[in-house]
C-alpha cells in the first residue's frame, strides 16, 4: 500500500519552476532538484515521473498563470489599445521576477526546440491563446476607431505575440527597462496609426 504524500504538489512545482527557469532543462540535475525541492529522488519520480515529466509539468505550471493573467486583465473597459499596452508592460514586468532569467517559456523554446514535440506543443498553444486574446482586443479598438486602418486586428496580434517573445531574447544583452518601452511605443504607434507622418516623411 502507497503511503500518503505529505507535501503540497502545487508548493513542489512553483519550486521545480523556478529551479528550471533559473537555469534551463539540461543544466537542471537531479540533484539540483532534490536539494532545491527538498524531496528525495524516490519521491520526485513516484509523483512526477522522470525530470522530463516534471519539467512539463512545470512549464504548463508557467503558460497557465500567463494566460490566467491575459484573461484577467483584457476586458472590455476603457480605451482597448491603452490596456493592451498596460498588458504587455504587466507581462513583461512579471518575468523580471525571476534574477533576469527572461521569459521561462521563451527560454525553454530556444533551448529545446524544434527536438521536443511536447514542449513545441505547449508553446504552440500558449502562443495561440495570446494572439487569440490580442485579436480581440484589437478588434474592439477597430471598432471604437483606435487601430489604424492599415493594420489588421489579426496582423496586429501577430506582431505584439512576436514582439513580446522577441524582446524576451533581446532585453537579456540590452537590459535597460527604456528599451523596451521604446519598441513598445514604436508599435503602438503602427497600431494606431500615429507612426504613418514619420515613416512617409523619409
Amino acid at each position: 500500500m502507497s503511503r500518503p504524500r505529505t507535501f503540497d504538489e502545487d508548493t513542489i512545482l512553483d519550486r521545480a519552476m523556478l529551479l528550471f527557469w533559473r537555469k534551463g532543462y539540461e543544466a537542471t540535475a537531479m540533484s539540483d532538484l532534490v536539494e532545491g525541492l527538498g524531496l528525495g529522488r524516490g519521491s520526485i519520480y513516484a509523483a512526477f515521473g522522470d525530470k522530463h515529466r516534471l519539467f512539463l509539468r512545470a512549464l504548463t505550471r508557467y503558460l497557465d498563470h500567463q494566460s490566467r493573467l491575459l484573461a484577467s486583465a483584457l476586458s472590455d473597459d476603457g480605451p482597448a489599445l491603452t490596456q493592451l499596452r498596460q498588458v504587455l508592460e504587466q507581462l513583461l514586468q512579471a518575468d523580471e521576477s525571476c534574477s533576469g532569467a527572461g521569459c521561462f517559456s521563451v527560454n525553454s523554446m530556444a533551448e529545446l526546440l524544434p527536438h521536443d514535440q511536447e514542449v513545441a506543443a505547449l508553446a504552440r498553444d500558449s502562443l495561440q491563446t495570446a494572439e487569440d486574446a490580442f485579436t480581440r482586443q484589437l478588434e474592439r479598438a477597430a471598432g471604437d476607431g483606435e487601430l489604424s486602418a492599415a493594420v489588421s486586428p489579426r496582423q496586429g496580434a501577430m506582431l505584439l505575440v512576436t514582439l513580446v517573445q522577441g524582446l524576451q531574447i533581446v532585453r537579456k544583452a540590452q537590459p535597460d527597462p527604456a528599451y523596451a518601452i521604446s519598441c513598445l511605443d514604436a508599435a503602438f504607434a503602427l497600431l494606431d496609426g500615429t507612426a504613418a507622418p514619420a515613416m512617409a516623411a523619409r
